[in-house]
């Protein structure tokens, strides 16, 4: 992990093949909801069919690339093997050579999972903001009120990162939408509330209260923000939340 991009699986493939089975239905359907979210960016029907299916088909790809944004040195060490290869008479023999590593902690962004999602509820906002002043505080107030209950109801976990149950932003930010009487822009204020609330509670500011302990308790780890990629945290709050939107 010495470079700026880190390609990674965001999940086992067991839990992939999970994912796939049980959501399938809402991968099917995520191009209308973005398409929906979308026509409130002020486009026309075209390009809101396009975005639609663009970020869908998009975000698994850039969920596999993470973009390093900070490397924290753990001030120990740890004795690993690095395996290597000799030649013997033209055959390679694998050689195990003892090395000393340093324990870091890498900071990564997620581009499917974080980066895509974020830019997406940027562009909502800032449609908020110009539709109605009273609007873009609802969205802020809905942001910042799941910011808090996601921070509260998030765990570091060494070893795996920052938990949180999958449900609760997307959850929360409906109904802060809809008791904010939002009326029909419940529907982006609620994914933007489920996007920017999950990354700011858990990922940024739950990860930074916690971070010493991960130095304490982790090696060398790779903290990915929205490092679940397509299918969890970050993204599937905000496809949650526009979803719970819409059927209240």
């Amino acid at each position: 992990m010495n470079g700026r991009i880190v390609i990674s699986i965001p999940i086992h493939p067991l839990m992939f093949a999970l994912y796939g089975f049980l959501l399938f239905p809402l991968f099917l359907y995520s191009p209308v909801i973005f398409a929906s979210l979308s026509s409130y960016l002020g486009v026309s029907r075209a390009a809101a069919v396009l975005i639609g299916m663009a970020i869908p088909t998009l975000s698994f790809p850039l969920s596999l690339i993470n973009v390093v944004v900070k490397r924290i040195e753990t001030g120990a060490s740890i004795f690993t093997f690095e395996s290597k290869y000799i030649n013997y008479f033209g055959i390679p023999i694998p050689v195990f050579v003892p090395i000393l590593q340093k324990r870091e902690i890498v900071i990564a962004v997620n581009l499917g999972g974080a980066v895509l999602p974020v830019l997406f509820s940027s562009l909502l906002l800032i449609a908020l903001g110009r539709a109605s002043q009273a609007l873009f505080f609802k969205a802020f107030a809905d942001i910042a009120f799941t910011a808090i209950v996601t921070f509260f109801t998030s765990r570091a976990v060494p070893g795996v990162g920052i938990v949180t149950p999958s449900l609760v932003p997307p959850i929360v930010s409906t109904l802060v939408a809809i008791l904010l009487g939002a009326g029909h822009y419940a529907f982006p204020i609620a994914y933007t509330g489920g996007v920017m609330g999950s990354l700011l509670g858990a990922d940024v500011v739950r990860l930074a209260k916690d971070l010493d302990k991960f130095k304490r308790e982790l090696g060398s780890a790779l903290l990915s923000i929205g490092g679940a990629g397509t299918f969890d945290g970050i993204f599937l709050s905000g496809i949650f939340a526009a979803i719970f939107s819409a059927i209240l």
